[in-house]
């Protein structure tokens, strides 16, 4: 008997999310082993450079660093909030939206709209300073 390819058994709504928690578990460690490989890439804000506006994601990557090795973000007001929702509440969220059949809440026009909301209130909170 011929065993289907693993890509052909699983879920192909789900296949986009495996391989964004794969790709963040795989950024985690570059951040949490070599932070140094993209802390000093020398990287700089689009945003910041044209607008003189920090973005939602400013400073977020040093703070991940920060919370990965136990110190305090400082960078980024929104830092906490957002590793919560990126380690814990989006993978518990597909989880419970795979075992449940509704995979399809990601495209629901209320999560786009809170996520705007979130974006938002995060620009606000990390140009206040």
């Amino acid at each position: 008997m011929l065993m289907p390819k693993i890509s052909q058994r699983v879920d192909p709504a789900l296949r986009a999310h495996l391989w964004l928690i794969a790709g963040l578990a795989a950024a985690t460690l570059v951040l949490a082993l070599r932070p140094g490989w993209i802390v000093d890439a020398g990287y700089h804000c689009q945003l910041q450079m044209l607008f003189g506006l920090r973005c939602p994601f400013c400073g977020m990557t040093r703070d991940f660093v920060a919370i990965l090795h136990g110190a305090r973000p400082a960078l980024n007001p929104s830092s906490w909030l957002a590793a919560a929702v990126v380690y814990g509440v989006y993978p518990i969220t597909v989880a419970m939206a795979w075992r449940a059949g509704r995979l399809d809440i990601f495209r629901s026009a209320g999560l786009k709209s809170a996520v705007v909301a979130a974006l938002v209130v995060m620009t606000v909170l990390n140009n206040l300073r």
